[in-house]
Parts: C-alpha cells; structure tokens; sequence
C-alpha cells in the first residue's frame, strides 16, 4: 500500500487466474466520511483477492462497508472481478463504467453458443481449437474454477448467507449503475473526476483524469513496461471495429493532457506519461512493419502470419490462450495494413480468410 497524494492510496491486488501478477487498486477518500471510499478498479474476486484488499483498507482506516463507489476502467475480471463482492458488503455501492463498454457474448443465449461461434471464427483465421484450454492460465481457466467453486459451494452445508458471499465473490460480471460518456465529470466528496473513453484494449475502455493534481490513471490502456493486448476478436470483425486504430487515436488523445504522471492498472507509475504514449506509438509502427514483412509474397493466414513475427517468448511455447491472443493482435494490425493501403484481405470459398501484401 502506497500514499500517492492526500486521500489517494495504492493497493496492490494479487491475480490469481494468470496474466500480470498483481492489480492495482486506487482508493479516494474524502474529508466527509458520509461520503465513504471510493476504488478503481479492485481486482478479482478471488478469496485471495478478497483477503489482500481487505487488509490493505484496514491499514488505511476502512472496510469494505465503506466503499460507496467503484471506478471500473473495462470490463476485463481483474479489473471488475471484485465489485459483486464489494456491492455485497455495502448496500448501495454504485459501480461506474463507461457506458459504450461492451461485455464479450451479450448477444449470445448461452456458453456453449459462443464457444462454438468462437471456434468457427478461430478456424477461418488457421487457429485450430485445442481440447486443453480448461488447464491454461487464462479466462478459459478462470470461467472453470468459478464454475467448480459454485458447485462446490452450493452442495456444502454450510450456513446459507456464507455461501452466498462466497459465490459473489467469484463472479466476474456485474451490471454498472452508473454509465458514463466521454469527458463526463463525476464528482463525490473532494474529488472531482473527468472520464476520458479511450477504446483500444476494450471498446469503453475508461481512463480518469484528476485536473487539479493533474494525474491520469490510465488502466490497462498505457502500461509502464508492456503494451495491452489490443485484439480483433469475432464481434469485432461482425461490425468492422479496427482496435488497433481506436487504440492509436486513444494514445494521442492521452498525450495531449495536462499531466505528467500515469497511474495504471499493473505495473509501475508512469513519470512521463505524454512520452509513454509516443513510445507506444512507435512500437505499433515497428510491428505494422513487422506484419508486412510476415506477409511475404503470397498470401497467407493471420495464424500463419502469427506464427513469424517476432514475441516476447518462443511461439512454439504458447498455450492456446496466448496463440488465441497473438492471433487477435496479429488480425489488429493486418486491418490496419488494409486500411492503409498496404495489404488486402482475400475471403475464400470455404469462408477461410487469408491476407496479401501489396
């Protein structure tokens, strides 16, 4: 736990479901202590999660009754994971999302729907579903031991109020009560908040912007040493939404604010938030390049193309979930190549997609 400013905390959040190892949580407190706590983006719901952020409050004088509000910066569980738990131990608490965020599926009338339209789509991109998602770090695992927690908690004989708390704590999703646009102020005790919708990494991705201190915090939108993943995934392509250019206009956005300092999500604070974000910007160019050069001569998949480019690690190495994940930014950047004018997409007779340098 780190003070940042008088009346604002930094929690450190542990991820229990993969990805980055913790979630950073901001706490806003206010002089009238009618007006409760507020926090940004709390973390999972996990029971680690649950115990971590509870102690860290205690340690600045609350408890979870007194947040009276919940920033959620998108709608990803480590992010919003947390908030059905919180709303569960203070009656009233207001969760506050961007309005135009949209949660993956709502369209779709059951699991098992989206699971098989979500195969078809991988496949026509050359990614072959693979029968071990349920054992990888990663949303597929996450939605399975929630599942299993539930059964498990619903047949124990234990008193029936504990296993309602309990259930909530590990469910993700839950409805916002407060739907905001962008450059809405939200005010609440001494603070005074501006949301900036900055889609990219989410399509209602919210960054909050704090005027008289000046401070940003940013989510997962600007990170201090790794770039978000910014995918195309199958809703997307159904409405022609190009991430990876919602995401670039949203950098710029960004570096025009009066404001140095970034506080995200994971990670560390950004001291030079305006030059983070034209890093970031110079990054995506280099992978345009990098996709084009992928391409090669002949047309190919966006797996295949996937498969060349340049990672973090070995491809050869990645789960399922991670190939998922690469084929989603690979497919954000070969949008963007036909938009520019350098590539074009081919659909096949058998619906399969395939990608050509020009």
């Amino acid at each position: 736990m780190e003070e940042i400013a008088p009346g604002l905390h930094r929690l450190s959040i542990p991820i229990e479901a993969g990805g980055p190892g913790w979630t950073t949580s901001y706490v806003f407190e206010s002089a009238d202590k009618a007006e409760g706590i507020a926090i940004l983006d709390p973390g999972y719901g996990t029971r680690g999660a649950v115990e971590a952020i509870t102690e860290q409050l205690a340690e600045i004088g609350h408890t979870p009754q007194d947040v009276k509000r919940i920033i959620a910066s998108h709608m990803h569980p480590d992010h919003m994971g947390m908030s059905r738990w919180i709303k569960a131990q203070s009656p009233g608490c207001e969760l506050i999302m961007m309005g135009n965020e949209r949660f993956p599926f709502q369209q779709h009338r059951t699991r098992e729907q989206g699971e098989r339209l979500q195969r078809e789509w991988i496949a026509k991109h050359g990614l072959e579903w693979t029968e071990n998602t349920q054992d990888e770090a990663g949303p597929e695992r996450y939605g399975r031991e929630e599942r299993e927690m539930i059964q498990e908690l619903s047949a124990s004989k234990g008193d029936t109020a504990q296993r309602t708390e309990q259930q909530a704590s590990i469910i993700a999703r839950v409805e916002p009560d407060v739907r905001l646009d962008d450059g809405d102020e939200f005010v609440f005790g001494d603070w005074s908040l501006r949301a900036v919708w900055t889609p990219g990494h989410t399509p209602g991705h919210l960054c909050v912007y704090e005027p008289n201190l000046k401070l940003t915090f940013t989510g997962d939108h600007v990170l201090s040493r790794i770039t978000p993943n910014v995918s195309v995934f199958m809703d997307d392509e159904t409405i022609g939404r190009s991430p990876l250019r919602e995401y670039r206009a949203s950098l710029e956005k960004i570096a025009k604010f009066d404001t140095a300092r970034g506080l995200p999500s994971h990670q560390a604070v950004i001291e030079d938030l305006p030059a983070r974000c034209l890093e970031i910007l110079e990054h995506h160019d280099l992978r345009l390049d990098e996709v084009l050069e992928a391409l090669g001569e002949h047309p190919k998949n966006a797996t295949d193309v996937s498969t060349t480019v340049p990672w973090s690690g070995k491809y050869e190495d990645f789960t399922f979930f991670k190939r998922r994940a690469a084929l989603g930014e690979t497919l954000s950047h070969l949008i963007v190549l036909v938009e520019d004018g350098r590539a074009r997409r081919i659909e096949e007779h058998d619906g399969r997609v395939l990608w050509q340098k020009i």
